[in-house]
C-alpha cells in the first residue's frame, strides 16, 4: 500500500520537531501534526477502509502528544534549555525502542507515557487555580463537538466489531463441536 502525501508529511514533520529550537515554530508544528493525525484518520481506501491502521494511528498520536508534552513542559519550566528538551526526547525515544524489543509483541500492552510531577505541586497549583469557566469560540465548540462525534461512531464502531467476533467466535465454536461428533460417530 502505497503512503499517502500526509503521511509523508507528518513524519518528516515528526523527524524535524525535536530539532527545532523555536518555540513558536515548535507550536505550529504541534498543530500542523494533529491536523495531519485528524486528516490520516479520515483517509479511506476505494473499498472505504480506513487507509491506515487504528495501531499506527495510535503510534503517531503517541509521539505527537510526546512533541507537545516536551512543549508544555518547557513552557513551564523557563530553567530547562531547549537542549534538555531534545535529549531528553531521543532518549525517550531510544528508550522505547529499547521496551518494544523487551516486550513480546504479542502481549498487546501498549506504555503511555506519564508526566511524573510532585502531590505537593498539584495541590498548589489546585490551589492557585482560578475556578472561572473557560468561554470558548465557535470554532473551539465546533471542533469539541467533531471529536465527540468521532469518539461516539468509534464506541458504535466497536460494538459491531464485538458482536460479530461473538458470532463468529459461536460460529467457530458450533462448527468445532459438529466436527467432534462427527469424528467421534466415524470412529465408534
Amino acid at each position: 500500500m502505497r503512503t499517502s502525501k500526509t503521511e509523508v508529511n507528518l513524519r518528516r514533520l515528526l523527524a524535524a520537531a525535536p530539532q527545532q529550537k523555536n518555540q513558536a515554530k515548535l507550536v505550529h508544528y504541534v498543530a500542523t501534526l494533529r491536523e495531519q493525525l485528524e486528516q490520516l484518520a479520515e483517509e479511506r481506501t476505494p473499498e472505504g477502509l480506513p487507509r491506515i491502521s487504528k495501531a499506527t494511528l495510535n503510534e503517531y498520536s503517541e509521539k505527537v502528544e510526546a512533541i507537545a508534552s516536551k512543549l508544555i513542559n518547557h513552557e513551564t519550566d523557563p530553567q530547562v534549555s531547549e537542549k534538555d528538551v531534545e535529549r531528553s526526547f531521543v532518549k525517550e525515544n531510544s528508550s522505547e525502542i529499547e521496551e518494544k524489543k523487551q516486550i513480546p509483541l504479542s502481549s498487546g500492552l501498549r506504555r503511555r507515557p506519564v508526566p511524573t510531577s510532585n502531590t505537593e505541586d498539584k495541590a498548589h497549583e489546585l490551589a492557585e487555580t482560578d475556578n472561572t469557566p473557560v468561554k470558548l469560540d465557535a470554532s473551539a465548540h465546533a471542533h469539541i463537538e467533531k471529536h465527540r462525534m468521532l469518539q461516539e461512531d468509534l464506541t458504535d464502531e466497536m460494538v459491531v466489531l464485538a458482536k460479530q467476533l461473538k458470532e463468529s467466535s459461536l460460529m467457530m465454536s458450533q462448527s468445532l463441536q459438529n466436527t467432534e461428533k462427527k469424528t467421534l460417530t466415524l470412529g465408534v
